[in-house]
């Protein structure tokens, strides 16, 4: 574990020193929320605040590589849920945790964070990282997380983007919300992997114009 959170440190860091001049850096704001044992089916269920930051480097107008640092949390409550099993079992948890990871995007549309013109795309994102827990009630305490999501970017000026984001996060272990292959006769059905989704806005900053700025370049 303490190999891969080394990996994205180190990665960032060559990122960042490798070329400043096609980076932007951001800060996000937004909710997450958890899917797991207590709650298989419900989107935006308990919605918890995230807040963080991250740095973008932009190959082309089509890809980009972005490490990022979110903190939340997830919580959950079996006495939300209806059904007789859950009713008597009665759990709950409230687990904050900090999310690393490593994603890479493709832009559907072709994007530069400093050109007013082609300024907006949808895009996909996807990637790996790493879930380090906080709270003492989740017997987990890390994951590796593999995550995945879309959003859409625009620019504001020839300096500041902003844009929005969904994103989902699955988890190697069913420790996030400290129920591990709980339920009935411990079926599969219940050794799901926790998972949980971040959703949220962003404004980025580009500190340093594009080396290709130059007019010529775009005719």
């Amino acid at each position: 574990m303490r190999i891969i959170l080394l990996t994205i440190i180190l990665s960032f860091t060559f990122i960042f020193a490798w070329s400043q001049r096609n980076g932007d850096i951001g800060i996000y704001a937004g909710i997450s929320y958890y899917m797991g044992d207590i709650n298989m089916v419900r989107h935006m269920y308990k919605p918890s605040p995230a807040v963080g930051g991250f740095y973008r480097h932009n190959f082309n107008p089509r890809n980009s590589i972005r490490f990022h640092a979110l903190y939340s949390s997830v919580r959950g409550d079996d006495l939300d849920f209806k059904n007789d099993f859950q009713q008597n079992r009665g759990m709950n948890f409230n687990t904050s945790f900090l999310d690393l990871a490593l994603n890479t995007e493709f832009n559907f549309l072709q994007y530069k964070p400093t050109k007013r013109k082609d300024n907006y795309s949808p895009y996909v994102t996807g990637g790996i990282g790493y879930n380090l827990v906080f709270s003492p009630d989740s017997r987990g305490t890390t994951s590796i997380i593999l995550t995945y999501g879309a959003g859409f970017k625009f620019n504001i000026s020839r300096r500041v983007s902003s844009g929005f984001e969904w994103t989902f996060r699955k988890t190697f272990n069913d420790r996030l919300d400290g129920i591990e292959n709980y339920g009935p006769d411990n079926t599969t059905f219940y050794h799901n992997n926790d998972w949980y989704s971040i959703v949220g806005i962003f404004v980025t900053y580009k500190f340093l114009r594009y080396l290709s700025e130059c007019p010529a370049y775009d005719q």
